[in-house]
This record gives C-alpha cells, structure tokens and sequence, in this order.
C-alpha cells in the first residue's frame, strides 16, 4: 500500500447492518460476511484531499479496511458492497499480522457500476507503506497505480491498465492452453500426431514470450 496525506484519513466505522440495508440480505452474502471482525473506511482521496486541480473520471477512491477472523477472502459481500459504491474502490484485507490487497477495475457510467474481475496481492506481513510517485497530477493516475499493484505483471510504458489487465488474462489463458498441449504430447503415441502437437506447442510457447514482453 501506499502512504496517502492525512487529509484523506476518515477511519469511519462501517456496521454491517448498516450495509445490508444498502446491498440487501442475501442469505450467501451474510454467509460470506461472517468471517468479518469489522470493516473501516480508511481513506477518501479526492482533488481536494489530494491538492489536485486536474479532474479526470475517476472522481473520488475509497479505501476500505476488512479485518478478517481467517485469511478467506469474503468474495461475495465484498463484490455486493462495491457494486453499492458509486466510487472507486481498493479493499484492504487485514488478518492477524498479515494483509493483502483486493480489488477490480471499476468504471462508473451512466447506466451504473461495472465490476470487472477481482484480483488480489499475496497475503504478506503489514510493512511500511510505500511513498506515492511524485508525478501523479490526477486520482485517474493514482487508481491505475492501485490496481496495478494487484496485477503480477509490469506495465509497459504507455500502457493503459485495460491493456495491462487484457495482457495478463491472455498471459494467463496462453499458460493454461500450454499445459494442455504439454499433457496431449506426454500422452500422444502417434509420431505424426505428437509431432502436429510439439509444433502446435511450441507456437504457444513464442506466443507467450511475445506477449510478455
């Protein structure tokens, strides 16, 4: 995480019966909410609490605390919750003396929010949080520098996070087709039908070391 002005700190107690007048009371969802000791809006970074002059889309970025009884991450409420948010959203899950981070790329249209997929930092012992780059003029930069921690892969320059985020999806499905390959070759006992496989593998493979780069 990163060390974010004072301005910003809220530390507002969120109640769960609070919450569930607001995401409803589904059975699942109070299910999921049980390994919850409590959930806290730490920071509310805006152009005012961030000194910004230049605004962008992303309008305001709330970052809520959950602290869990067990390192299971609440999938579900926390999904209902930030469907609820008309903001953008970075969770901070926290369990005994470890933390991860967990969140989406969020967009705030005008036909409502759309949640993409969820993604999370190992689970690691709480370290000093790190400083912001002193470059960023907008919350647009400072959301993308957010969501960015959650994805194991490195932008490239220019690189905007849907692209970083498509990149890692296809990273990820290139992997998957290539394990699938490796096992059909393993198997395969016909010379022509293994080597059709090997060829078809090692496409993959150049594939993947592109797409990484």
């Amino acid at each position: 995480m990163f060390d974010l002005s004072s301005k910003t700190v809220v530390n507002r107690r969120l109640y769960l019966t609070d919450l569930y007048k607001i995401i409803g009371k589904d059975k699942e969802i109070r299910m999921d909410a049980k390994n919850i000791c409590y959930i806290m809006l730490t920071n509310v970074l805006s152009c005012d609490t961030m000194n910004y002059t230049s605004v962008g889309v992303v309008k305001e970025i709330y970052i809520l605390e959950i602290k869990l009884n067990e390192k299971v991450i609440p999938e579900k409420f926390i999904k209902a919750l930030d469907k609820a948010i008309n903001f953008h959203t970075l969770f901070v899950l926290r369990c005994k003396d470890e933390e991860l981070l967990y969140g989406c790329y969020k967009q705030i249209t005008d036909k409502g929010v759309k949640l993409g997929k969820y993604y999370n930092s190992s689970w690691a012992p709480s370290v000093q949080n790190k400083e912001l780059p002193l470059n960023l003029t907008t919350l647009d930069e400072i959301y993308a520098l957010l969501i960015n921690e959650l994805i194991p892969l490195t932008a490239k320059e220019n690189e905007s996070t849907q692209e970083l985020i498509g990149r890692y999806e296809e990273i990820q499905k290139l992997k998957k087709d290539i394990e699938k390959f490796q096992r059909q070759v393993d198997n395969e006992r016909q010379s022509k039908k293994r080597f059709e496989l090997n060829d078809a593998l090692k496409e993959l493979k150049k594939k993947l070391e592109s797409v990484v780069k």
